[in-house]
């Protein structure tokens, strides 16, 4: 018998050393076809580009996903593995996507496998998936991920030196809300326990009230974060900061480099009222100040 098994054990040897090591590592994600498209038709606009600055990466990314179909909620699945949505996606989707692309681009390893576990790296405490808890649900957590990686450096408080007095509870309060912790007491215990550390932070942010005075310190291509004052919850929305130029003569065709050349600071962003990723008509400032519940935003810079 120990025999038998033994040579079955010698079959089996080369059997796995044939497999394709990808393959295995696709098993364990959740996509479409239609996403691995996406990725396909991005990063063959961004490997030529490979030794430009990220954000120009970035949005090169963001702009080749102008049109992508919102749609909210596609990471509350069962069992909870990486989920890839590229042929939809939401706010903070279009910007992970977009910011591990251009990382992706930048290393010898263009694959969508190298993509998947750039995106593991960012959407999941220390990388690993080890269900729903280890998932990253907080954008504050989320930066402070990227910032501890030496990928990102939130210059919030660069720019205004304004502390933000942050709570963290909105998911553990609101657990209706969410399908996994409305039906198991312990997750929310462990939220609970999320939420308490993140509290303990210290946070800065641009108030509204200062925002317009500060517009030149944004580039084009920074994370930007709209801060809520909701209760027990950090930030709402976040986009890309898209800047543009106007003319109001027609002595140019977009007004950048012309002596009468305007420069705007708008946002591409995953648009939930426009059902797409888009450039926003409105500018930056038209935005945060039209939103009540907004009282500033923050700003993350990628490396």
């Amino acid at each position: 018998m120990k025999r038998i098994i033994f040579y079955l054990y010698l079959l089996w040897i080369p059997c796995m050393a044939a497999a394709d090591p990808g393959s295995l590592i696709l098993d364990r994600i959740r996509y479409t076809p239609e996403d691995q498209k996406v990725f396909e038709n991005v990063m063959e606009k961004l490997v030529p580009l490979c030794n430009e600055p990220t954000s120009v990466l970035i949005m090169k990314a963001a702009e080749t996903m102008l049109g992508i179909p919102y749609v909210g909620k596609t990471l509350e699945q069962t069992p909870e593995i990486l989920t890839v949505s590229l042929a939809k996606t939401d706010c903070i989707l279009l910007v992970e996507a977009c910011v591990c692309m251009a990382l992706t681009a930048r290393q010898d390893d263009h694959s969508f496998e190298a993509f998947c576990e750039n995106l593991r790296q960012f959407r999941y405490r220390d990388g690993i998936t080890a269900g729903y808890l280890s998932r990253i649900h907080y954008t504050s957590e989320w930066i402070n991920q990227a910032e501890t990686r030496g990928l990102a450096v939130e210059i919030s408080r660069q720019i205004a030196d304004t502390p933000l007095s942050q709570q963290f509870s909105y998911m553990s309060v609101h657990a209706d809300k969410y399908p996994q912790l409305s039906a198991d007491r312990i997750l929310v215990e462990g939220i609970k326990a999320v939420e308490r550390k993140l509290s303990e932070g210290h946070y800065y942010y641009i108030p509204k009230s200062q925002l317009e005075k500060n517009l030149d310190r944004i580039q084009h291509g920074d994370m930007i974060c709209f801060v809520t004052n909701i209760e027990g919850l950090d930030i709402t929305h976040v986009a890309f900061a898209y800047e543009y130029y106007t003319c109001e003569h027609d002595c140019c065709p977009d007004g950048r480099g012309c002596s009468n050349g305007q420069r705007q600071m708008g946002f591409l962003h995953a648009s939930s009222s426009e059902g797409k990723v888009v450039v926003d008509k409105k500018t930056l400032l038209g935005y945060a100040g039209g939103i009540s519940s907004c009282t500033g935003i923050r700003i993350v810079r990628f490396l």
